[in-house]
Formats: C-alpha cells, sequence, structure tokens
C-alpha cells in the first residue's frame, strides 16, 4: 500500500476511534475514564485539537489537489475555493481552542464565528463551483431536468428536516446576535447539501470507484456538520448541557469525512 491510500485510511481509523470515545461519554458520562482517569481539560482538548487538525489537512491537501490541474481548469478554482472556504472553518476552531487552552471552555459567540460564517460560505460556493465543473467536464453527468429534479427534491428534503428543528431554537430566548447565529449556520449547511446531493448523484455513474467515494464522503461530512450545527443550536439556546460530547463526536466525524474526501482526491489523481 502507498503512503497516499495509507493516508486516508489514518483518517478514517483516527476519526473513528475519536467518534466512539465521545459516543462513549454521551452514552456514559459518569464512567471513570471521563471523570477520574481524565480530566475535564484534558477531554476538553481531546475534543478540539482534533477540530483543527482535520480542518487543516484538508485545506493543504485540497490546495494541493488544486496545484494538480492546469491554470483555466474549472477543477482548478473549484478545489482552489473548497480550500479557502475549509481555511476559514480551520482558524474559526484554532480561535475555538486558544479559549479552551485557557481554560475559557466554549465561548458563543466568538470572534471566531465571522470566520465560521465566511468559510460555510466559501464552501458553498465551491461546491456550486464544482457543480460547474462537471457540467462543462464533459463526463456524462445525466440529462438537465434530470439534475434540476434531484437539486429541487435536495432542496424540498432540506427544508423538511431542517426547518421543524429550527422552530425551537427561534422560539428560544436569547440574544439577538446568539440566535442568528444559530439559525445561520443550518441555514449555510442547507445551502450546503443541495449541491453536495448533485455531486453524489453525478458521480454515482463511476459507482464502486473513486471519484464517487470523494464526493460521498465529502456530502456525509456536510450533514454531520448539519446536524453539529443544529445540535449545538439546541446545545446553546436551550440549555441541553448533556448534548456537548455528542456534539464533539458529530463535528469530529463530520471533518473527518471532508478530510477523507481530499485524501481520496489525492489519491485518484496520483492513480
Amino acid at each position: 500500500m502507498s503512503h497516499r491510500p495509507l493516508a486516508s485510511t489514518l483518517v478514517w481509523v483516527a476519526t473513528s476511534l475519536l467518534v466512539v470515545f465521545f459516543f462513549g461519554q454521551s452514552l456514559a458520562p459518569s464512567a471513570s475514564l471521563y471523570t477520574h482517569m481524565l480530566s475535564p481539560h484534558t477531554v476538553d482538548l481531546i475534543g478540539s485539537i482534533p477540530k483543527v487538525i482535520l480542518p487543516g489537512l484538508t485545506v493543504l491537501v485540497a490546495w494541493g489537489v488544486a496545484r494538480k490541474f492546469e491554470p483555466g481548469n474549472p477543477a482548478r478554482l473549484a478545489w482552489s475555493l473548497f480550500a479557502v472556504g475549509m481555511f476559514g472553518l480551520f482558524v474559526g476552531q484554532v480561535v475555538l481552542l486558544y479559549y479552551i487552552f485557557v481554560g475559557r471552555g466554549d465561548v458563543f459567540p466568538s470572534i471566531g464565528d465571522p470566520f465560521f460564517v465566511a468559510g460555510c460560505v466559501g464552501v458553498v460556493v465551491a461546491l456550486v463551483a464544482f457543480v460547474r465543473a462537471y457540467a462543462t467536464s464533459g463526463f456524462p453527468i445525466g440529462p438537465r431536468r434530470q439534475l434540476w429534479a434531484i437539486g429541487l427534491a435536495a432542496a424540498a428534503l432540506g427544508a423538511l428536516l431542517v426547518v421543524p428543528l429550527l422552530r425551537p431554537v427561534m422560539a428560544a430566548p436569547a440574544p439577538a446576535v446568539e440566535k442568528a447565529l444559530n439559525l445561520a449556520y443550518p441555514a449555510l449547511d442547507f445551502l450546503m447539501f443541495i449541491p453536495a446531493v448533485l455531486l453524489a448523484w453525478i458521480t454515482l455513474r463511476f459507482r464502486g470507484g473513486k471519484v464517487a467515494l470523494v464526493w460521498t464522503a465529502l456530502l456525509a461530512g456536510i450533514l454531520f456538520t448539519a446536524a453539529g450545527d443544529i445540535l449545538f443550536g439546541y446545545f446553546s439556546n436551550l440549555g441541553q448541557k448533556g448534548l456537548a460530547a455528542l456534539i464533539d463526536a458529530v463535528y469530529i466525524l463530520a471533518y473527518g469525512c471532508l478530510a477523507a474526501s481530499v485524501f481520496h482526491q489525492r489519491e485518484l489523481l496520483a492513480a
């Protein structure tokens, strides 16, 4: 096995172990591993550091992938935009990690939120650029009417899932900025979801290959990001403190899937 497939395997293994760790904490928060063997500060660091490392790796690998396409290739622009968007998420997580290091715990809203919002917008733009890149590539992407139907179906499904979940967040008493952010993040996830579904649908024609794996992992990362944002909205606005470990697990899974997607793309180009 070359070092490139090994890299994506390590991402999946590390992500899986961390997710099991935090799902275990959400199911058994009083277990000795989380209360005696490890201090609360250590557990916070275990939850925060991977959320910096994984987006950081995603930025570096995505930028490297972009450089492998010749100037003027739409894929080069799309991967560059994806790297820029993920850089915003990386900086936001660095800010949150700093708060953990200095003992301030979770701070929301924080100076990291403008970077998170900008990063999400960047990822949305990148995903649209990916769809356009496939549309101009000559690959068999299917009839345009079919793609429009899939896009509209994805939009309807996203609205059916997101809107009912956000109603309690809208009704909860909270400062205006906090409530706006808790609504903005799922809304941006919703905008990511539509082009991500289109990409996954287009690459189903390459089922069984790494092309489909790239976009399936990316779509999974976006879905888990949306789940984390919705859970966080409940956590911050509705006072559900017992969700902290579950939120860590979901966000780590999201960033792990996004990192794995770019590693798989790098492997695809290397092959």
